[in-house]
């Protein structure tokens, strides 16, 4: 709509600028015209005067010939005739009358005012009259008010304002109407179809009965909505063809997962379960005595809680509950962690020691946060040589990019120990399911990937720093809350 009142004020202001200059242009030349037709008036009426007061001069004297030019003027209203004498005295007429104009010997034409009327101009015409033997005897004068031509000219120019206002008038209804037709009302569906295609909408083409520049913009537009379906039918065919390849991926990392784990689990429980099938066989014959067989059901009982407790760290890997966040202080947790280690780090002649870096509340499980600290710290006390050392630390730190945000600080829980460490390749490998360096009974390879799996879900984030021969120090890291 904008585009075509444009063309509209565009059409009006230039077919008014043209008129205008045709108006004014016609105005000058017929006020030219007006002028010129009366100057001919003037001579026709003068010549002929000037004849019939010469020969009344000559005939019946001068009064007759005065008595004549007062005729003249009596019968003309628009005009003023009189007679000018030689020395420019006039007789019975307005326009000079004390102007004393001398008489010249040929046709006169000129501008003058009026005394008595101030505001008026009248063209003033002089025809020469000459006696029986060419003497100059006077001259008649003939005065019109210019204002005649000026209230002729205003006639016009107010007509052709009418005129011209009419047209105008027209001439931007018509090209109001046309606009809208033929170039708002398209632009509004462009537009409209450009938010459309800006939303994704590629559906509706546009028609236009009309042949223009406009037409093949709309046409170009449909062939842009076509090309863009194409495209996103084959990006949405890419994109499908690549997310079953993933699918494909997944599944055959699951049944590598899968296979990992059915090789734990027939390595994990194949030897106790030899263990318990021979104690059995050896009971069922009855060649044992009492304090043997005793011994042989001791043996039984602790395979079976072995690999009861393989299953329960498998089950915990592959199905744990959903974690419970609380406030929780991160330094009981480490005081509960080392009583219960206690047993396992006196047997490996490891000591166990807490530092204490300040408040330590982190948002976890604690019972899953308990099972977290208590894996790493095993891990500790079995890397140690016995005399080694394994130090739980506590605390918060500002968060770095990337952590949780928690008003810019973060809880930790870190376990060093000075055992043998870790080499690059195997540190790339300590979370995965079943791997593990320990020797073969006294660790499943789960632990690691079952803490990691905790603290995953709890919010966190959990790292290593180690050396070969340098000792491994775990970092657990979650979203710290307000003591």
């Amino acid at each position: 709509m904008r585009v075509a009142l444009k063309l509209v004020l565009a059409t009006v202001l230039g077919t008014l600028a043209v008129l205008i200059i045709f108006g004014w242009v016609r105005a000058r030349k017929e006020i030219e015209l007006f002028d010129l037709d009366m100057r001919r008036d003037h001579l026709l009426v003068g010549t002929t005067l000037a004849v019939c007061v010469a020969d009344e001069w000559i005939v019946a004297g001068q009064a007759r010939a005065m008595q004549l030019v007062r005729q003249a003027d009596e019968e003309r209203q628009h005009m003023r005739v009189g007679f000018v004498h030689p020395s420019g005295r006039q007789n019975e007429i307005a326009p000079g009358r004390v102007s004393q104009r001398g008489v010249v010997n040929y046709l006169e034409n000129f501008v003058m005012a009026d005394p008595s009327e101030p505001d008026e101009e009248f063209l003033v015409s002089r025809v020469p009259v000459h006696g029986d033997k060419g003497e100059l005897l006077g001259a008649v004068e003939i005065a019109e008010r210019l204002g005649i031509r000026d209230e002729f000219v205003r006639g016009n120019l107010v007509g052709t304002l009418a005129a011209t206002l009419a047209m105008v008038g027209f001439s931007g209804m018509v090209v109001l109407v046309m606009g809208v037709w033929l170039v708002g009302r398209p632009l509004n569906l462009l537009a409209a179809k450009a938010q459309r295609i800006g939303q994704g909408d590629l559906a509706g083409p546009l028609s236009f009965r009309q042949r223009d520049e406009i037409s093949e913009l709309a046409s170009e537009v449909n062939a842009m909505c076509e090309r863009l379906a194409e495209a996103n039918a084959r990006t949405q065919a890419e994109t499908t063809a690549r997310i079953d390849a993933i699918e494909q991926l997944r599944h055959a990392d699951r049944l590598i997962t899968v296979g990992r784990l059915a090789a734990g689990i027939a390595h994990e429980l194949g030897t106790p379960l030899n263990v318990i099938a021979g104690r059995v066989k050896m009971l069922r014959r009855g060649t044992v005595d009492a304090e043997v067989g005793s011994e042989y059901l001791t043996a039984v009982a602790e395979q079976a809680e072995r690999m009861t407790v393989i299953i329960r760290q498998l089950l915990d890997f592959a199905g744990r509950r959903e974690p419970r966040p609380a406030p929780t202080d991160l330094h009981h947790i480490a005081r509960v962690t080392a009583r219960l280690v206690e047993p396992i780090a006196m047997k490996h002649g490891v000591e166990v020691e807490i530092g204490v870096d300040g408040d330590a509340m982190a948002l976890g499980d604690p019972v899953q946060l308990e099972q977290v600290l208590s894996n790493l710290v095993v891990n500790g006390i079995h890397a140690c040589a016995r005399g080694g050392r394994v130090r739980i630390t506590c605390g918060t730190e500002p968060a770095s990019h990337g952590d949780p945000p928690s008003g810019g600080r973060r809880a930790y829980l870190r376990v060093t120990d000075d055992g043998h460490g870790m080499d690059e390749p195997t540190k790339a490998r300590i979370f995965e399911p079943f791997f593990t360096t320990k020797d073969v009974g006294q660790g499943t390879g789960l632990g690691l990937s079952v803490a990691h799996g905790i603290i995953l879900e709890n919010g966190g984030s959990i790292s290593v720093v180690s050396q070969s021969g340098m000792g491994s120090t775990f970092s657990v890291f979650l979203p710290a809350v307000a003591s």
